[in-house]
């Protein structure tokens, strides 16, 4: 029998809390094979999301409330509930979307299939953008960056130039949560959102699947801390930008995880390189032309040139 951990770390929820508690507890999966529980984590939450949990927790055997004594943050709260959860495969849950049906075993499939639990190894999935009454709207989060990953999996230095990864559709296996409770849980809150850096340490040490279809309704309702972004609507400025601060998070993650020196670090070496104004405009137009896949699907001719020209006003602009 295999341990299933849902966590959610809830924060003023209580508008939404119970239907997603609802579609989680509805899923369908294999009973004999799997058992699955549902651990909260409240942040300190001001409204009724408390006595909604515990009211949930004395009707279902499999749903728990920990012990909350402060407000952590959305990043270190998550990752303080996979420290304390013992499992075998740990899916992460928003407070306010909606499962879809199978979603459970569509993920346990992937991961089984991918790894059979030799190798550290999660999954993540594409979502429905929804309305505020979690109503699909037919988009998707990740839009056209889902034709950016390529047989099923997601690389390493894909996640430095875009966001691809969201906690709401995540899972991960057991030797994938004990890589990331060897780093500085405290330190890898501050640089970024959990499911980015989880990603970033699975797909560094091991396989990080991706599920080409929506598994959930991730619901926009004004209020969410992290909503869906259209990363095509921001200037090419913006994204150089925001391409250098990540660098810098991702070096000083991967660090904190004492991360060997190979092909992987060495690609951080150079867009390191080049946003902090070391290379000249030849170089960079190398490197962005070496990369050009993961810099620009659309426009893989084009972009190389336009980035290496704008990178040098991206930091004259950041040094003001």
């Amino acid at each position: 029998m295999k341990d299933i951990a849902v966590l959610i770390s809830t924060y003023n929820g209580e508008k939404y809390l119970k239907e997603q508690l609802d579609s989680i507890l509805l899923q369908k999966f294999s009973k004999a094979n799997y058992r699955m529980n549902i651990f909260i984590r409240d942040d300190g939450s001001s409204d009724d999301t408390v006595n909604i949990i515990h009211n949930y927790s004395e009707k279902y055997s499999n749903v728990f409330l920990l012990d909350s004594d402060k407000n952590l943050g959305f990043s270190l709260s998550f990752l303080t509930l996979l420290k304390q959860i013992s499992a075998d495969y740990y899916f992460f849950s928003d407070q306010d979307d909606v499962w879809m049906p199978g979603k459970v075993e569509l993920f346990l499939d992937t991961i089984t299939k991918n790894n059979n639990d030799q190798l550290i190894c999660g999954a993540f999935s594409d979502s429905w953008i929804a309305d505020e009454q979690a109503i699909s709207t037919g988009k998707r989060t990740l839009t056209f960056r889902s034709n950016q990953i390529f047989k099923g999996e997601l690389e390493f230095e894909q996640q430095i130039f875009e966001t691809f990864v969201a906690g709401a559709s995540l899972c991960i296996n057991k030797l994938a949560r004990n890589k990331i409770l060897n780093y500085n849980l405290n330190l890898l809150s501050q640089l970024g959102a959990h499911d980015f850096l989880i990603g970033l340490i699975i797909s560094y040490y091991g396989k990080l699947c991706f599920i080409n279809t929506p598994t959930l309704f991730y619901r926009q309702t004004g209020e969410n801390f992290f909503g869906a972004r259209n990363p095509n609507k921001k200037s090419y400025l913006w994204r150089l930008k925001h391409i250098k601060n990540r660098v810098s998070n991702v070096q000083t993650a991967m660090a904190a995880g004492a991360y060997i020196s190979d092909k992987k670090s060495q690609f951080s070496s150079e867009i390191y390189n080049i946003s902090a104004g070391n290379f000249s405009f030849l170089k960079r137009l190398l490197f962005f032309t070496k990369y050009r896949h993961l810099v620009s699907p659309k426009h893989f001719v084009l972009m190389p040139f336009v980035y290496s020209v704008l990178m040098k006003k991206a930091i004259r602009i950041k040094k003001e």
